[in-house]
């Protein structure tokens, strides 16, 4: 199989993708589209592969779009969530698969409904091809972990999904005092936090407008521990119903854990992108606090390699996915952990030229499953696919992927 790819984004996850894909022998050409060519020049540069190449495509321009992405057997799109919709239907012009590895105005501009059809999959299968949304690390690998515990049972009563990082350098209370960075997008970061929250409860959806709803406190491994997460804006509980619903489904949600440094800024105020008067000056608190926020691609052209041991003991991200069904008439209850996915980072990097894979390594991996043509048509989610040939083919790349039951 020979993949030629349109990569959209050259930005916190588009420079680890191209270097993923750089080292696969089953891709071929990857284009690198962003409307910020010397940054896309960077980011090949620094891979230094004869598979890339560089074009200016502007995400906001669904007819540029579909010209770049003309001849490619899939489109990756890792541009910022709010130009996603132009992505999409740009691949579909161009008549080309598509991943991405987030959405959001696709869940608010279409009522949610269970067995309502997502927008544009009649005119995608209509042309045979596959549009795959979310397909990141969380949603995406955590979708397909769901999945494969669902299909251990024959009935599902209720899905969850949990999320917490820590990092032990800054010591127990380092949260409150050291700047803020998610290492993404930072806008759609912090506007994750006061979206309206989807949970699926009862067999029906429901939308939380409160920031920081349910709050709960849950156990993680160490050493994140038990820590206190609340509903926040995700793609889970929107897409998991659309696809288990018939099978019992009553209840499914996503919480992240309450992060110290983000609720002060919400509870303030200043995530809102409200005008207001400081001064003789107009001003957006949103536009103020990302300011101050560092560029999520200097995290990929700045890598270190001499410092992801220390990485690798101080730095955690831990997800949690809960399955409760019925097996053979008994209840049954899946807790599984999935463990930092970059660590051993040095690992990672000499493995993907990066040790950023949690987000990329799973678009990439949905990607060469689309390029072969034989998924289901229209608009899916990773959970759509074989979740045992999904992670052998991430497991194919050089991941071995070690999430676990836990008792707790």
């Amino acid at each position: 199989m020979i993949v030629k790819v349109l990569l959209m984004g050259a930005g916190g996850q588009g420079g680890p993708a191209a270097s993923i894909m750089s080292r696969d022998d089953e891709i071929k050409e990857i284009i690198i589209g962003d409307i910020n060519v010397d940054m896309a020049q960077k980011v090949a540069d620094k891979i230094g592969s004869d598979k890339i190449s560089v074009k200016k495509v502007d995400a906001d321009n669904v007819d540029i779009i579909a010209e770049a992405a003309r001849g490619m057997d899939v489109l990756v799109d890792l541009v910022t969530p709010k130009f996603y919709y132009n992505v999409l239907q740009g691949a579909l012009k161009a008549g080309t698969n598509y991943v991405s590895t987030a959405y959001d105005k696709f869940m608010w501009d279409n009522k949610m409904e269970v067995g309502k059809k997502p927008k544009l999959f009649d005119e995608f299968q209509k042309i045979g091809k596959t549009a795959m949304l979310g397909c990141g690390m969380s949603s995406g690998y955590s979708n397909v972990v769901a999945k494969y515990y669902i299909d251990k049972c024959d009935t599902i009563k209720s899905v969850k999904v949990r999320l917490a990082k820590m990092d032990t350098s800054i010591g127990k209370y380092g949260d409150a005092v050291t700047a803020w960075n998610p290492g993404w997008d930072p806008r759609q970061a912090l506007l994750d936090f006061t979206l309206p929250s989807t949970v699926f409860r009862n067999k029906q959806y429901e939308l939380k407008k409160k920031p920081f709803s349910e709050i709960e406190e849950w156990q993680f491994p160490e050493p994140i521990g038990k820590m206190p997460v609340s509903l926040h804006a995700h793609e889970e509980p929107y897409s998991i119903p659309l696809s288990f619903a018939d099978k019992g489904l009553e209840y499914c949600d996503f919480k992240y854990y309450v992060n110290m440094q983000i609720a002060p800024v919400v509870s303030l105020g200043l995530a809102s992108e409200e005008p207001i008067k400081v001064g003789d000056a107009t001003v957006k608190p949103l536009d103020v606090v990302l300011s101050m926020v560092p560029k999520p691609c200097d995290g990929f052209l700045t890598e270190d390699p001499s410092a992801m041991d220390h990485m690798d003991e101080t730095k955690y991200v831990s997800i949690m996915v809960e399955v409760v069904g019925n097996k053979d008439g008994k209840d049954v209850r899946y807790n599984v952990a999935i463990p930092t996915m970059e660590a051993p980072r040095k690992k990672t990097y000499e493995t993907y030229g990066t040790c950023k894979i949690a987000v990329a390594l799973p678009a990439v991996v949905g990607a060469k499953m689309l390029a072969k043509g034989d998924k289901p048509k229209g608009v899916i989610f990773p959970h759509d696919l074989d979740a045992n040939e999904f992670l052998d083919v991430m497991t194919q790349t050089g991941f071995t992927h070690r999430f676990e039951e836990v008792d707790y």
